[in-house]
């Protein structure tokens, strides 16, 4: 079969317009700074983008959820604290008045001190974050945790626990109760002890503060022991934090090699195209010339 100009022109015109159709998309993916912009540039590609975005998203979730529990334990922190120097405080209170040198004038005096700490750790007790009290177990909204008529103080939330989902199927307990902070099983009724010192200095007996000094002992044990656990929890928010940066980062990384463009391998492709179509049009000019030519002889 005898190969003609005409059909080696048709075969330069159809390079040169697949080179222009490359050189096209080059040019788009350079502007775009993405290769993947519909199902039909990567069917393969797409499925796994999507997937990709969808843990990414999930993660951003956890990571959000993350922040919240940490602005709520770090407040529940700041509070027990308050209420552990306000004990320290009634103690001293209960060593001073409970000394053979204090009159019963003094003990009045005292006793009046520790009324105002109750009413300062109550404070403590109801407690916020972003409008939610976080010592009322999941009733964080409406009545206050605490309230006090005359030497009752009441708890007026659940004991019921508060949890977040940090990670796939893991969750994570955030919250102390009003029980758990002020009276535990088995542990000491914080309130029931200092209105206890109270009345035992307004009453001028002895026995009754020396009492309480014990019990304000095992009360600062029971709030640090709680603070204590906050930090666990501050801890493994922090670990798993660091866990899901590290996966977003590495599933960014992943969807950008299938999703985004390789600026200079994409230049460099996008020249190479150009040359070839450059070339392939002056070849064809030959072609052309030599037929016309060809044809005049």
């Amino acid at each position: 079969m005898r190969i003609t100009n005409n059909m080696i022109a048709k075969n330069l015109l159809s390079t040169v317009q697949r080179n222009l159709q490359m050189a096209n998309k080059a040019r788009l993916n350079i502007a775009t700074t993405k290769k993947v912009r519909r199902p039909s540039d990567d069917p393969g590609g797409t499925f796994q983008i999507q997937q990709f975005k969808v843990l990414i998203s999930r993660n951003d979730r956890y990571l959000k959820n993350i922040t919240q529990i940490r602005g709520f334990t770090t407040n529940s922190e700041a509070a027990l604290q308050g209420i552990s120097d306000d004990l320290e405080t009634a103690k001293s209170i209960a060593i001073q008045g409970g000394s053979g040198t204090a009159s019963a004038e003094a003990r009045q005096s005292l006793a009046k001190n520790i009324d105002q700490l109750i009413d300062n750790i109550i404070d403590q007790g109801n407690s916020r974050f972003k409008g939610r009290f976080i010592f009322g177990g999941t009733q964080t909204t409406g009545t206050k945790p605490f309230t006090r008529s005359g030497d009752v103080v009441t708890y007026n939330g659940n004991d019921a626990d508060i949890k977040s989902t940090i990670g796939f199927d893991t969750q994570v307990t955030y919250n102390k109760s009003g029980n758990d902070v002020f009276a535990p099983t088995g542990g000491v009724d914080i309130f029931s002890e200092l209105i206890a010192l109270k009345q035992g200095l307004e009453s001028n007996d002895t026995d009754a503060i020396q009492n309480a000094i014990d019990k304000l002992d095992g009360a600062l044990t029971q709030v640090t022991s709680l603070s204590a656990e906050f930090g666990v929890i501050q801890n493994r928010l922090t670990l798993t934090e660091q866990l899901i940066e590290t996966k977003n980062i590495n599933l960014a990384d992943f969807l950008s090699q299938i999703q985004d463009t390789d600026i200079l391998e994409e230049i460099v492709n996008l020249q190479i195209l150009e040359n070839a179509m450059a070339t392939t049009l002056r070849t064809m000019a030959n072609v052309i010339q030599t037929s016309l030519v060809d044809f005049v002889s």
